[in-house]
């Protein structure tokens, strides 16, 4: 029976031994000793049971003559009750008889024991006692005694056990001490506190604690006991030393949260911030139990800290229930750096200045926010080597969401520059969380045009070692978009949406959903599912609408709107709609030219275009697609030469770019000309082939949807009343095989490949007598 102090062992043995019909010796090491001459004498007389307690303290010759009897006497049987796990394994070792372990977790309280025996009064009650004391029985007992009785001696007894059994080798009563306060060590930390490792052997062997192999820990009311003694016989100079000593050894390294904690018990909250900047995004993660740590500091005391105030402030954003808090800690903290700009250390100004220049692109001032996120930029060149070491994953971090606002604000350079600095930083550690920055170099390079380096950064990621739970979160984002704009890049709809589905619904979405859904109206457009799209797009300004977003990521909204609009054949609209977004992005100004040209307003068209190209940092994308829209506009009207001398720069871009997307979304009436003067221009006539294939599968959708059969009519009456098969097929008297022909014609003639999308079509098209069906 193997368990620690305080689980009953030696009452549960005693309760069996006074059960049993067979005779029963009863015997305690002393010295490490047994008393073999009665023992033997015990099994010779007739079979028996002989019970040992504290069998832990029983020497290894003595165990090895005990095993030798037992073999000789088989008729003997042994119980005996531990607090060393190596016990059953050294009598095992020593005899042929067979071993059976009662372990630690079978001799803790249950709830069921705890109701059987009439104690306290609901589940409730009986789960939390368990959940404080873990089941250990001292612990339990004196709980209830507290409860029951209001008073229990059950601790100081406990205490006095222990002093007595750790003072029985001198010195070792005061190490336990020492090593009960903290809930757990390892032999950094014994390192650090100069104890040597033997004591890991000597604690476990003696029931006081367990090791697993990494840490060694007390049982919480074992360690309670010990902690009174510790606050009694440390000083707090000495306590202070020893718990900044753990924490900087091992704690900030291997266990977080405890090492928080430890640093704000200690009031140093330099420390403190030593630990959030190595673990940020550890600490995020554990976000409620890190939150409720800082619960237990005044958010004044923090001031003059900013790496906490941002900690703070990042934990109560992550919930809407405290949400409003991280506003009201920015701001105080924001005046505070102003009226004291020299408090603190350099590399936590730098730190908060980074952070605040971030987070002031969600509110009403993101219009001030560019100028404050470049010189956060600049302040980090400044930074020491050191100071990049001791901020750890949260420099990366920074520079992350440092790229993400210049990505918002319209400066794509300086957002490269941020997403390339954080991956290089992160790779030089070795760190996993270079997905992230990588993910985002991807993405933007996608959105860009820049293809090659797109695939190629992609694939990096998709090779790269995820931190847990990475891969179908936040992080991901970027990575998800990258695959769908180059599976739209390949005319893969189908893989374009897959990716776009795998970051979850739009409306959930923390950030970039406004990109997404910018590149889900093109998906949908390229899908022939633009009435669908459409539909998704107004959904979304329902739920989003009074989301805070930069004047550039509003306009994506816009643009998407636009985009759909466009294809739809309602260019008046899409100018309006356009006329807005182009104000504030690329995307915004071309879908605006080329509204312009649906519209057949050439002039109009080449101006807007001419707008676009004059815009700096502009990417090749963008670049790509106000040429084209200047060289139709110049083919429509004649000015052959001015196209001659357009047409050999669109072939550059798409020789070069790999960008194949823009061409077709070019409107049938441009076909023909465009094509024959990409010809000239030495393009392929693979890749001139796919100029204007959208607005041609438009058109020959709409010829198609006009001939529906009546048995595919009424094969779509009936999926707006049931998505299954089989009931499609008993109600028209048909099988499975005839229905799903039937609807892959009907989603062909539509132009779509889903039910939804289909139903939202045709009820647009007049198709279905009741179009809320």
């Amino acid at each position: 029976m193997h368990g620690p102090v305080g689980s009953g062992k030696t009452t549960l043995l005693a309760s069996w031994a006074a059960a049993v019909e067979s005779p029963v010796l009863w015997c305690e090491p002393e010295g490490g000793r047994l008393p073999f001459a009665e023992i033997e004498t015990f099994a010779a007389e007739r079979p028996g049971v002989l019970v040992i307690d504290g069998g832990e303290r029983v020497e290894g010759d003595e165990l090895i003559r005990l095993g030798s009897l037992i073999d000789r006497a088989p008729q003997l049987r042994l119980a005996v009750a531990t607090r060393a796990a190596r016990t059953a394994r050294e009598i095992a070792s020593v005899s042929d008889a067979a071993v059976d372990v009662i372990a630690p977790s079978d001799l803790l309280v249950t709830a069921d024991e705890l109701r059987d025996a009439g104690l306290l009064g609901t589940a409730e009650a009986r789960a939390e006692l368990l959940r404080d004391t873990e089941g250990l029985m001292i612990a339990v007992r004196a709980r209830l005694d507290d409860a029951v009785r209001g008073v229990s001696g059950v601790r100081d007894r406990l205490r006095r056990t222990l002093r007595g059994e750790l003072d029985e080798q001198p010195g070792r009563y005061e190490l336990a001490v020492r090593l009960a306060i903290l809930p757990r060590v390892d032999r950094s930390i014994l390192a650090a506190w100069e104890i040597h490792e033997g004591i890991i052997d000597d604690l476990d062997g003696a029931g006081l604690a367990e090791w697993d192999g990494d840490w060694l820990r007390m049982h919480p009311f074992i360690r309670g006991a010990l902690a009174e003694d510790a606050e009694e016989q440390l000083s707090g100079a000495e306590r202070r030393t020893l718990l900044a000593a753990a924490t900087r050894s091992s704690l900030i390294r291997r266990d977080p949260l405890q090492a928080l904690r430890t640093a704000f018990d200690l009031d140093d909250l330099e420390l403190a911030t030593e630990v959030v900047f190595a673990n940020m995004v550890d600490l995020l993660e554990a976000r409620d139990e890190c939150y409720e740590i800082f619960t237990g500091v005044r958010a004044s005391r923090l001031r003059g800290y900013p790496g906490l105030t941002v900690m703070l402030v990042l934990l109560s954003n992550m919930a809407p229930d405290t949400r409003p808090r991280a506003l009201q800690l920015l701001a105080a903290e924001s005046l505070f750096q102003r009226l004291q700009p020299s408090r603190g250390r350099h590399r936590e100004r730098v730190v908060y200045r980074a952070f605040e220049a971030a987070a002031l692109r969600l509110t009403p001032f993101s219009g001030r926010a560019l100028p404050l996120i470049r010189q956060a930029v600049d302040d980090f060149t400044t930074l020491s080597d050191e100071d990049m070491d001791a901020l750890g994953r949260m420099g990366p971090m920074l520079q992350v969401h440092l790229g993400i606002g210049a990505l918002y604000l319209r400066d794509l350079e300086l957002a490269r520059r941020c997403f390339d600095l954080a991956d290089a930083l992160h790779a030089e550690a070795g760190r996993a969380d270079r997905v992230d920055p990588l993910s985002m170099r991807a993405g933007l390079a996608a959105l860009s045009g820049e293809l090659s380096l797109a695939r190629r950064l992609l694939a990096e990621a998709d090779a790269a070692e995820w931190p847990a739970g990475w891969r179908g979160s936040s992080p991901a984002d970027f990575f998800n978009l990258c695959a769908a704009v180059l599976a739209l890049e390949d005319g893969d709809p189908h893989a374009a949406g897959k990716s776009l589905d795998a970051a979850g619904p739009l409306v959930d979405m923390v950030e970039h959903w406004t990109i997404y859904a910018l590149v889900r109206a093109r998906r949908d457009r390229l899908a022939g599912e633009v009435e669908a799209g459409l539909v998704r797009v107004q959904r979304l300004r329902e739920q989003r609408g009074s989301a805070p977003l930069t004047p550039m990521a509003r306009s994506l909204l816009d643009a998407a709107e636009a985009e759909l609009l466009l294809a739809a054949g309602e260019p008046a609209e899409a100018r309006r709609i356009a006329g807005r977004s182009a104000k504030h992005s690329a995307p915004g100004g071309i879908v605006l030219a080329r509204a312009e040209l649906a519209l057949n307003r050439t002039s109009e068209a080449a101006v807007q275009a001419h707008r676009v190209l004059s815009t700096a940092g502009l990417a090749p994308r963008n670049r790509l697609e106000a040429e084209l829209v200047l060289a139709c506009s110049a083919l429509r009207t004649g000015h052959e030469r001015d196209a001659a001398t357009l047409l050999p720069r669109i072939a550059e871009l798409l020789r070069s770019t790999g960008m194949r997307a823009p061409l077709r979304a070019i409107s049938l009436r441009d076909r023909d000309a465009l094509s024959e003067g990409m010809i000239h221009a030495g393009v392929s006539r693979d890749i001139v082939s796919l100029i204007a294939v959208e607005a041609s599968r438009t058109d020959a959708d709409v010829t198609l949807m006009r001939g529906l059969s009546p048995r595919e009519q009424a094969v779509l009456e009936v999926l707006a009343e049931t998505g299954a098969i089989d009931e499609i097929a008993a109600r028209l008297y048909v099988s499975r095989n005839t229905v799903k022909s039937q609807l892959r014609t009907v989603y062909r003639k539509l132009g779509v490949s889903s039910r939804e999308a289909a139903l939202t079509r045709a009820a647009v098209l007049g198709l279905l007598e009741d179009p809320a069906a």
